[in-house]
């Protein structure tokens, strides 16, 4: 159950927080977790939410590649909600199932295309270990570009900030049956 109620355009919250709703809305056109939350900061949230949108539709990075490395965050931060919701993205966006799977189980990167097990081995890096080797690193930066590599940085580390959101929120659905991960 979540700590805080997700706001709405009711008397109930406070005009700044029922206008961040309205904009997130008229801009999205729709408010789910963890974006409704950010309502709640009012003008922060409009801006955060702003950043999410445009990190997942309006990057260099495909939208198949974009939600590789979102789904590769939601694992490192073990937000089931977030990676329920966009391995379904994924899919449909054209993620390989093969490339969900080595993220969910943390399995190994052969069979991957080039592309798919760089994003995996640099949000590996990035997310759960103390540095980005710098092997990794120029390697992302040749594939990417210095545009690219600040792009998939900023969308990995923006599903881990909605990550931490959530588990805040204590909001979480349950894990479901595709979900292999040990942790």
């Amino acid at each position: 159950m979540a700590r805080l109620p997700i706001p709405s355009d009711t008397a109930g919250f406070p005009e700044e927080t029922r206008a961040s709703i309205r904009y997130v809305k008229e801009t999205r056109g729709s408010s789910p977790p963890p974006s409704s939350y950010l309502t709640y900061a009012g003008k922060a949230g409009e801006r955060l939410s702003d950043l999410v949108e445009h990190l997942r539709y309006r990057t260099s990075l495909t939208q198949a590649e974009a939600e590789l490395a979102i789904c590769t965050a939601a694992r490192a931060a073990n937000a089931d909600f977030i990676w329920n919701a966009h391995v379904k993205l994924g899919h449909a966006a054209g993620t390989r199932e093969e490339a969900i799977h080595a993220v969910d189980t943390h399995g190994p990167l052969d069979g991957l295309t080039d592309d798919e097990a760089l994003i995996i081995r640099f949000g590996r890096e990035l997310l759960e270990s103390p540095r980005v080797a710098d092997e990794t690193f120029e390697a992302v930066r040749a594939r990417f570009g210095e545009k690219g590599l600040m792009e998939l940085t900023a969308v990995m580390g923006v599903y881990m900030m909605n990550a931490t959101i959530l588990r805040a929120m204590d909001h979480q659905a349950a894990p479901d049956a595709r979900h292999l991960s040990p942790r």
